[in-house]
């Protein structure tokens, strides 16, 4: 192992949490942009693409990205914070997910809410919630 590779390793995570936020942020735009409009959650490719999307955004927070690395530069950028990190994320993202679920049942006693688009918000926010905290306790604790 040279610095050269733990330099990269560490430029890479940053790209990883840096790509992250992004996603967390885009996520609940998605959301907003396609709220109410059911062609978004029935079936066909608008629907698919949520599918396709949220999936995705799932395999990569679970993976940890770098889905081409091998060897020591995975196991340089997956390290044990990342790790943990990645665990307090997801626990960030089951519970918001809980919250989420809670307050939208509760709005729909007023306010009819779409089984389509509640459920957009359920997963959409959960993934969105634990990419922005994976992405800031990486770049807070590097």
């Amino acid at each position: 192992m040279t610095m050269n590779d733990v330099e990269r390793a560490d430029g890479l995570s940053r790209a990883r949490a840096a790509l992250m936020a992004l996603a967390a942020a885009v996520l609940p735009i998605n959301i907003m942009i396609q709220y109410g409009n059911p062609v978004y959650a029935g079936p066909g490719p608008r629907g698919a693409s949520w599918l396709t999307l949220i999936g995705l955004w799932t395999f990569i927070l679970w993976n940890g990205g770098g889905l081409r690395l091998r060897g020591r530069m995975r196991a340089l950028m997956n390290d044990e914070l990342s790790l943990q990190n990645r665990a307090r994320a997801l626990a960030a993202g089951f519970y918001a997910a809980i919250a989420a679920a809670l307050f939208l049942y509760v709005l729909n006693w007023s306010i009819p809410v779409s089984t389509g688009d509640a459920l957009k918000i359920v997963s959409g926010g959960a993934i969105a919630i634990a990419l922005a905290c994976y992405a800031s306790l990486e770049w807070r604790q590097r």
